[in-house]
């Protein structure tokens, strides 16, 4: 029998969660957005939803991928204000926390709406956005963790996501899986499906009649690598400056950190903190709690 991804509801223990994600590659975690959040979310995303053209031009693989009756827009931060809400999900940072060897940075917030009539997603890893990621396989860091959010009921007609549990333990990432592997997240709205970049899926075929999956896939990356979305220019400091330092940190508008932590090497202005060139410029500096530093390196001084 197939094994099926486990339930959890937001309130459960995060220690608990975090070890099924390890184990399994994906959990289901009920009420995971208050139902406040979500409704709030739909009314102020109402105008890019129903206004957005489902497709995407780009050639046939990316036309494929992304779905001609699916509908994705990014930038949600500037759309939907309320959406910070949910980058300053404690979950999600204490998941990142002790999945990734180092700092992190938010990769896309992205709404991704399928329509009746669209057809099966090829199933895929999101590690894949890195290939040096994908070729070091099950032994390789954790190089994305994410949050497929049903902002409507996710059902098996109009196109749950279908992911293969186990999948990011693989010995051959090249393998595909089998139907008899594949599973489906069917959830209430509210809930998310957390998964990691190795684990595979993709959303289903919508066969409905009338109903779209209105989903929002979030997704943290290890800082070291570029995200797939450009935050800075989709959610402009305008926007930015009014949100948590921590949504701040995950938008773009703080330096990383590798070794030391009051020292930032990556994404840097004049070998500085953005931070210091921001106006206006926030007055604490930000460092990521549960970074796992790498150890101090003998720094040469005389370059």
């Amino acid at each position: 029998m197939t094994a099926q991804l486990k339930r959890f509801d937001i309130h459960d223990d995060i220690q608990q969660i975090i070890a099924a994600i390890d184990q399994d590659g994906g959990v289901i975690v009920e009420n995971f957005i208050s139902h406040y959040l979500r409704t709030g979310l739909i009314e102020e995303l109402k105008p890019f939803s129903e206004g957005f053209a489902p497709g995407m031009k780009g050639g046939i693989a990316k036309e494929f991928f992304a779905g001609a009756q699916t509908k994705r827009f990014t930038g949600l931060a500037k759309k939907a204000p309320s959406f910070a809400e949910v980058i300053d999900h404690d979950l999600m940072h204490q998941w990142a926390e002790h999945g990734f060897r180092n700092d992190y940075w938010l990769n896309t917030a992205q709404a991704m709406i399928v329509g009746p009539g669209s057809t099966a997603q090829m199933l895929h890893r999101d590690a894949g956005n890195w290939p040096i990621a994908l070729a070091m396989g099950n032994e390789g860091p954790e190089a994305m963790l994410s949050a497929m959010i049903a902002i409507t009921d996710f059902s098996e007609e109009n196109g749950a996501t279908r992911v293969v549990p186990g999948s990011h333990r693989w010995d051959d990432f090249d393998r595909q899986a089998s139907e008899s592997e594949v599973v489906q997240a069917v959830m209430p709205a509210g809930s998310a499906m957390l998964y990691t970049g190795k684990t595979i899926h993709g959303a289903a075929a919508n066969v409905s009649s009338n109903s779209w999956r209105f989903g929002i896939h979030i997704s943290f990356a290890l800082a070291q690598l570029t995200p797939e979305e450009a935050h800075t220019v989709t959610v402009p400091w305008e926007v930015a400056k009014n949100f948590s330092t921590r949504v701040q940190h995950m938008l773009g508008y703080c330096s990383h950190r590798t070794f030391l932590p009051d020292w930032p090497v990556l994404w840097t202005y004049d070998y500085r903190d953005v931070r210091e060139t921001l106006n206006p410029a926030p007055q604490d500096k930000y460092v990521s709690a549960g970074a796992k530093l790498l150890e101090p390196m003998n720094i040469v001084t005389d370059a």
